[in-house]
């Protein structure tokens, strides 16, 4: 039973959505694909990651091309 609440609207948190992101290291132009996970109710970002799918998908493609 999920008893999390969000910092913001205090509900519950037993689901989160995701949002695909860009993340980039200071002023770089490269980056990384990533997600924000944020409460379903108010949208205020709990977290965000490196999206682990994409890193596989291009460590799979990278891998191809050699």
């Amino acid at each position: 039973m999920a008893t999390g609440k969000c910092p913001k609207c205090e509900k519950t948190v037993t689901r989160l959505k995701l949002e695909g992101v860009d993340a980039t290291e200071g002023f770089s132009t490269g980056g990384w694909k990533a997600v924000t996970l944020l409460c379903p109710s108010c949208s205020t970002v709990l977290g965000a990651a490196i999206d682990p799918i994409a890193i596989k998908t291009d460590i799979i493609n990278s891998l191809k091309r050699t």
